[in-house]
This record gives structure tokens, C-alpha cells and sequence, in this order.
């Protein structure tokens, strides 16, 4: 189980926070979550994470969960990006000479990307995991309507649509749980969002987002669902011909790969992911 706390960021943003503490960890985890979805999803896979010897941090993103904001309004970047310095540093602070892991799923996993080649404090993980990110959709959006969607987030930035995420698409329904009745689970998306989002992932995607050079060289791990029916594995497979990486795709599973596919509850991405993390030290 985890302890929640307030985490104060440098925007002046209150949010609510996750830690689940293990004594004397060998890692600390931090998790950004996706569109839509809050930081307590992972408490299975950050449960197993913590018997494995990390503790865990996290925070529901503005518009998200128990943090205020309008449901879906996660932007500016710019601001987001302050969001995960704070993260970053309360895990420092909380643990000065252990090394941390940022992980990014889905919009945090484009998050995760963005922050590795721009964020302020993107030298301090010692290395990055990015599952099923936000690259490509699947849908892919007609020109004309991404051209209204540009035009209208520059009048109504925080102006919300469906995010068109169904329960079914996520993974084996006993480890998704009943997310379309959990009231901190929403369907939005802000325009500014969604802009933020397609226009970093095309950047990602064609290798041109600004680099400050300052993450070269972290170990970084990305994985993918091959049935992925939200973000395409074709952005994923993108960023794997153009970066560093250990890149895996997972047979089978679909866009929450921690929590599976058809005839799998997504354990087998859990441990991966541990062992993964155990060989930095090795």
C-alpha cells in the first residue's frame, strides 16, 4: 500500500502524491501515469516493485485523479515538465544517494520522452523506461481536424473532448479492474493537450525534438503491446531506429502491457521491467 502526501512544485501547483516506501532501497521508481488515469492504477505493479526492494514514487497529474485542475487540462508542457523537477526532487530529497528511474506510460511515456531531452533535471535518473507511449495513435486524426484543434487550443487551450479511451483496449480485465466506474478515472483530453501531444510525438518520431544533451547515455528501456489498439507501435518502432535503447515488444498485449492481453495479466512485463532494473547495479 502507499502513503499519499501533497507535493508542492515550483509552478505553485499543489498535487497529490504516492510513495510507496520500501526500507532501504536499492532503486526508486517514478511514475507518470496516461491520459485520463491516476497515479493509484500502478499499486499492483509498483506492490511488486517494492517487494522486489524499490520504493516508488508518483503524482496524479494536473487535471487528474485527486490534483486539481479541470479533467484533462494537462498543459502547458513547459509547466508539466516543472511538474517532474518536483518529482524528481522529492525522491531526491527523500533519498539523496539512491538511484532513481523515471517511467513514463502512454502520455507519460510521452511525457517521459520529452522530459529526457528537455527537462531540467533530466541528468539526475540514472535511467529512463517508457511503456506504450503516446508517439502515434492508432486513430490517426484527419488533417482538417487537427488543423481546428490547433487553431481553437490557441483560444480555448483548456476547452476538453473525449480522449475516446475504452476499458477494453487497456489490457485483461481483471487487471485493468472496473475502470469505467472509478470516479477518479475520466475520458477528457484539452485541446492544448492533445496539440502538445501530437506535435512532441511527431517531433520524437522524426528525431528533431531539442535535445540539451545533458540524458545521452542513460540506460533506457522501451516496450510496446503488439496489439496495441491507442498508441501505434509503428512510433515506438520509430524511436527505437533512431535511439539507444533496449527496445521489446510484447506478443499479444495490448496498450497497458503491465496489465496485459488476452491470456495474460501482464506479470511477465512487471518482472522484466525489475530485472531490468536490477542488472544497472549489477
Amino acid at each position: 500500500m502507499f502513503t499519499d502526501f501533497i507535493m508542492k512544485t515550483d509552478a505553485g501547483s499543489s498535487l497529490a502524491g504516492y510513495h510507496w516506501q520500501q526500507t532501504a532501497p536499492s532503486h526508486v521508481v517514478c511514475i507518470i501515469h496516461g491520459i485520463g488515469e491516476y497515479a493509484g492504477r500502478y499499486d499492483r505493479m509498483a506492490a511488486c516493485m517494492r517487494k522486489a526492494g524499490f520504493s516508488i514514487l508518483s503524482m496524479d497529474l494536473p487535471g487528474h485523479g485527486a490534483s486539481p485542475g479541470k479533467r484533462g487540462h494537462c498543459a502547458p508542457r513547459a509547466v508539466i515538465r516543472t511538474h517532474v523537477d518536483a518529482l524528481i526532487s522529492h525522491a531526491r530529497g527523500l533519498y539523496p544517494k539512491t538511484p532513481i528511474i523515471l517511467y513514463g506510460h502512454s502520455m507519460g511515456g510521452n511525457i517521459a520522452l520529452d522530459y529526457r531531452k528537455r527537462g531540467n533535471r533530466n541528468h539526475v535518473p540514472a535511467a529512463y523506461i517508457v511503456s506504450a507511449p503516446w508517439v502515434e495513435l492508432v486513430r490517426k486524426i484527419p488533417g482538417y481536424q487537427y488543423k481546428m484543434v490547433k487553431a481553437a487550443s490557441k483560444l480555448m487551450p483548456s476547452f476538453t473532448i473525449s480522449s475516446g479511451v475504452s476499458s477494453a483496449d487497456l489490457g485483461q480485465a481483471g487487471s485493468v479492474g472496473d475502470y469505467e466506474k472509478d470516479p477518479l478515472v475520466h475520458k477528457r483530453i484539452s485541446l492544448l493537450c492533445a496539440l502538445e501531444g501530437f506535435e512532441i510525438g511527431e517531433a520524437l518520431a522524426a528525431g528533431t525534438l531539442e535535445d540539451n544533451g545533458r540524458a545521452v547515455g542513460k540506460p533506457f528501456l522501451l516496450m510496446h503491446g503488439t496489439e496495441d489498439r491507442i498508441c501505434s507501435i509503428k512510433g515506438s518502432r520509430k524511436i527505437a531506429a533512431l535511439e539507444d535503447c533496449d527496445y521489446i515488444e510484447w506478443p499479444g498485449l495490448y496498450h497497458e502491457i503491465h496489465n496485459g492481453g488476452a491470456g495474460s495479466d501482464g506479470q511477465e512485463v512487471i518482472e522484466k521491467v525489475i530485472r531490468w532494473i536490477q542488472v544497472l547495479s549489477a
